[in-house]
């Protein structure tokens, strides 16, 4: 009893299946003779795994034939193949390139960092000089400041004109005044002159 349930069942579940392929087939690929039939449904049960009805494959079958391109598609393909190896190519120079322009990019920034660094050291080398020049200054001012008014003016009309200036400049009014009352009118004149254009 249990066989003949299988078997009805069985029975049904490939009727069922064949109605269904062959709705969803195109009408001029429905097989026509029973071989055909037989021959499709066989095939169909093998795909799906079902051994019970499935046929045996044909051993005489022919394997299907390889494709044979015409002459365009063969041009076409060519074309695409050349294309393909001119991109590659191309992507192999950009990467190069793309490289390089690093290398050269990490070079300017080293460059860069060496020059910002030694622009720092002539800054602060400036800054030390110009203290230190200032401090001189101060000396020379006190040396001069505590000098009498005319010794003080015949060792000033032997200094560089610009030292001199700047040293009158940072003396009190008072003492610059003395020391200058002390030189020859000319070489006074010449010195105010210089200081009021002086900044």
């Amino acid at each position: 009893m249990n066989k003949l349930l299988n078997f009805t069942n069985n029975f049904k579940f490939l009727c069922l299946l064949f109605m269904f392929v062959m709705m969803a087939r195109p009408a001029y690929s429905i097989p026509t003779t029973i071989d055909e039939i037989k021959q499709v449904f066989g095939a169909l049960c093998a795909d799906y795994g079902l051994e019970f009805c499935a046929s045996e494959p044909d051993a005489g079958k022919k394997t299907k034939k390889p494709h044979k391109f015409t002459e365009s598609e063969k041009e076409i393909l060519t074309r695409l193949a050349e294309q393909q190896s001119r991109l590659r190519l191309r992507a192999l120079e950009l990467d190069r390139r793309e490289g390089q322009l690093k290398t050269l990019q990490e070079d300017i920034q080293r460059q860069v960092s060496q020059l910002e660094k030694l622009q720092q050291e002539i800054e602060n080398d400036i800054k030390k000089k110009k203290n230190q020049d200032n401090a001189h200054l101060q000396k020379a001012v006190a040396l001069y400041s505590k000098m009498d008014a005319a010794i003080a003016a015949q060792s000033l009309a032997k200094l560089d004109r610009m030292i001199a200036v700047s040293i009158l400049k940072q003396m009190k009014e008072k003492q610059a005044s003395l020391v200058l009352s002390s030189m020859g009118a000319e070489e006074s004149a010449s010195i105010i002159e210089e200081i009021t254009r002086k900044k």
